[in-house]
């Protein structure tokens, strides 16, 4: 098991990686949870620039049309995910034990 192991730091030394720089791994539940609070603060954004524009605040119609052109792709994105996990699921859920 040793020698696993210092083949492991071997690598790493290699690499240049040290466990020091490696960033803390995220769950899978995280990831999801974070992607779904961004796609929700860009939504957030878009309606903001729409009440504005609607109030008279914001003059240029640019900056509320790429505003609604970014949560619109943001929301594509998430919901190809969506199909794909889901996809994905069906798919473990079809296989034989």
């Amino acid at each position: 098991m040793n020698e696993i192991k210092k083949i492991g730091d071997i690598a790493q030394t290699i690499s240049g990686v040290s466990k020091a720089n490696q960033t803390p791994e995220v769950s899978f539940q995280d990831a999801i949870k974070d992607a779904l609070k961004q796609v929700s603060e860009v939504q957030n954004e878009a309606e903001k620039a729409i009440e504005d524009f609607s109030k008279g605040d914001v003059k240029d119609i640019h900056t509320v049309v790429i505003a609604m052109e970014k949560a619109d792709v943001s929301l594509q994105t998430l919901m190809t995910v969506r199909s794909k996990l889901l996809s994905a699921y069906e798919e473990v859920m079809r296989m034989q034990v």
